[in-house]
């Protein structure tokens, strides 16, 4: 079997995991981050944003971060 790697979503931990013979992951398609429990997603999986007022980068994990085609707010200046 071919060894998956990760994101968490909330706290950006990084790891890597091992499907059992189902394909799944502790029962779970997308395995809960070993540091904060949250579920994880594949890193490749996002969007990077920049502010257009502050300069400030981030990333958004899935459906790189947008709702309804929406830039989420900078989570620096809140813009």
């Amino acid at each position: 079997m071919i060894w998956q790697n990760f994101i968490c979503t909330n706290c950006e931990h990084q790891w890597t995991a091992k499907p059992d013979r189902d394909g799944l992951f502790d029962g779970y398609g997308s395995p809960r981050c070993p540091i904060c429990g949250e579920g994880g997603c594949d890193p490749s999986d996002y969007g990077d944003f920049e502010c257009p007022y502050c300069g400030h980068k981030w990333r958004k994990y899935g459906n790189g971060g947008l709702v309804f085609g929406c830039i989420p707010k900078c989570p620096k200046c809140g813009v």
